[in-house]
């Protein structure tokens, strides 16, 4: 074969490389494009509530719910795990108090 012959037949297989190479990638764009699939939103768990879920501040540590801004609050939402919650909380102060009062030693005459 000529020196000719070879580059084109060359250049042909290399045509038909990127030709295939992007023929792939549209078909997969197409199949992509078929089927579109939407991200649900996260709504609040409180009931008769539609709002969106907010994030990071609206995950509850206590009862592991997401609520929107108007019932992310232990109050607002009725969570379960408010009222062991308060014990906690009331325990803890409780034993503050008690390590900061000072002791009055009798005076002795």
């Amino acid at each position: 074969m000529s020196e000719v012959t070879e580059k084109l037949i060359g250049e042909n297989d290399l045509n038909n490389a990127t030709n295939n190479v992007a023929g792939g990638n549209s078909a997969s764009r197409v199949s992509k494009k078929a089927c579109p699939k939407r991200k649900k939103k996260d709504r609040c768990y409180f009931e008769k509530c539609n709002s969106t879920a907010v994030k990071f501040i609206g995950d509850c540590q206590f009862c592991q719910g997401h609520f929107c801004s108007k019932h992310r609050l232990m109050e607002s939402h009725a969570c379960q795990g408010l009222k062991s919650c308060k014990e906690q909380m009331h325990q803890r102060n409780a034993d503050k108090l008690a390590a900061e009062q000072t002791i009055v030693p009798k005076i002795q005459i």
